[in-house]
């Protein structure tokens, strides 16, 4: 039974980026009919062995951070609105704690990462494909997406899963089988930057950053290896530039002028917006789920909105959050670190322009990095209490250290 859950909760891993694409009649997404799924198995599993692994500090603030917004319903101007955000955070804080117990082994991990690199190539596929066949995005402006998929969203997207292909790309062995993965892991990253360029999202100039300076950065990836990728990155640039419709260029281009007359798309005027709504409500907020009809549109900001729909108490509960993964990111001692605060900066980044606080692959990735930390946490709790119980165990019968001297006389 643990099995199955296990490859179902790998298969929804699958399905998440391009959940918008495909919808079930009358359930919703595809990623919420799978979701329903592996919340039933995960239940049966639990029943049967009896057992249910402790969650982590991580959970226990998230928890109370879904509760705060649970309780703004006493308060909410669009009752309707704070449930729907309710019954959506519900269901991810039953899919982070499946998730934590199903991946307790670093591989476990590693192939969750990997079929969120194949859910990736799903949208890579569809825009090259509406690309090729003229359906674009948004008409005016000439910008390329997955179908059922925001732009900006597929951005983020596939921004993420950048240096997971190339931690994977490291990662993998010898033999057939693990050249196959290379193959995949390594094209992924020009396929998803052309990709990313079709969409014209201006936040993905600066959002690249952090997997360039991941790159360049981290010390496990060897100095020679480092200038094959950026050879192959190279090359496939310049086979693909002339693809890019000017349209695009163009559009990237107004970056510069954009941040100039700090405007960014129309986006500082709808956190200010956002802001003064948070000036009335200060300590409690709006209401969870209630700012898009407050101001008329999405904020843009997954910070902005957190702050005028859950106040200092939301907003103070969601920073510990952000804190605490940060921190554990940091510390990760396996060689892994430079890899999730890459994708935790290029969250950070992606979401300054985008509402991403109800959004699953927030939370998962967040959930993530906390399963990531607890593997070296145990191995090292586990080393340490090993250690000290041979210690005890050779001072209880009189046995020296390994390499001890003894006392003569």
């Amino acid at each position: 039974m643990r099995k199955i859950t296990y490859w179902l909760a790998v298969l929804l891993i699958f399905i998440v980026p391009w959940e918008d694409s495909i919808s079930v009649t009358t359930l919703g997404s595809l990623a919420r009919v799978i979701g329903l799924v592996v919340a039933v198995f995960w239940l049966a599993t639990m029943l049967m062995e009896g057992r249910f692994r402790i969650p982590h500090l991580f959970h226990a603030i998230v928890l109370l951070f879904f509760l705060w917004n649970f309780l703004s319903v006493f308060w909410s101007p669009d009752i309707d609105s704070t449930f729907q955000r309710i019954k959506t955070y519900s269901q991810i804080l039953f899919l982070m704690l499946i998730f934590w117990e199903v991946f307790q082994k670093p591989e476990d991990l590693m192939t969750g990462l990997q079929a969120y690199i194949y859910g990736c190539y799903v949208l890579i596929a569809s825009s090259i494909y509406n690309y090729i066949n003229g359906n674009v995005a948004v008409a005016y402006e000439g910008r390329y997406s997955a179908t059922g998929v925001n732009a900006v969203d597929l951005t983020l997207i596939l921004m993420m899963g950048l240096p997971v292909a190339m931690q994977l790309f490291f990662a993998a062995g010898e033999g057939t089988k693990a050249a196959v993965w290379k193959l995949i892991n390594l094209a992924y990253i020009p396929l998803a930057l052309f990709s990313i360029i079709l969409t014209g999202s201006r936040t993905s100039l600066i959002a690249v950053i952090p997997f360039a300076v991941y790159l360049v950065g981290t010390r496990q990836i060897k100095f020679d290896r480092k200038l094959l990728v950026f050879g192959i990155l190279t090359v496939s640039f310049i086979i693909l530039l002339p693809f890019i419709p000017q349209s695009v260029t163009a559009r990237l281009g107004t970056l510069g002028a954009s941040i100039e007359a700090g405007d960014l798309g129309g986006r500082v005027g709808l956190w200010l917006q956002a802001l003064q709504v948070f000036s009335k409500h200060p300590i409690t907020g709006l209401g969870s789920g209630t700012l898009d009809s407050a101001i008329g549109s999405a904020a843009h900001n997954t910070f902005v909105s957190v702050t005028a729909e859950t106040g200092f108490i939301g907003l103070a509960l969601f920073l510990t959050i952000l804190a605490l993964v940060f921190f554990l990111a940091w510390n990760i001692p396996n060689g892994n670190s430079g890899l999730w605060v890459a994708i935790f900066l290029t969250w950070v980044i992606g979401v300054s322009s985008l509402s991403w606080e109800f959004r699953k692959l927030t939370w998962l990735f967040l959930n993530f990095i906390v399963i990531e930390g607890s593997f070296t946490y145990e191995q090292l709790h586990v080393g340490a209490v090993k250690a000290g119980l041979a210690k005890h165990i050779r001072s209880f019968f009189n046995v020296n250290e390994p390499g001890a001297k003894t006392e003569s006389g």
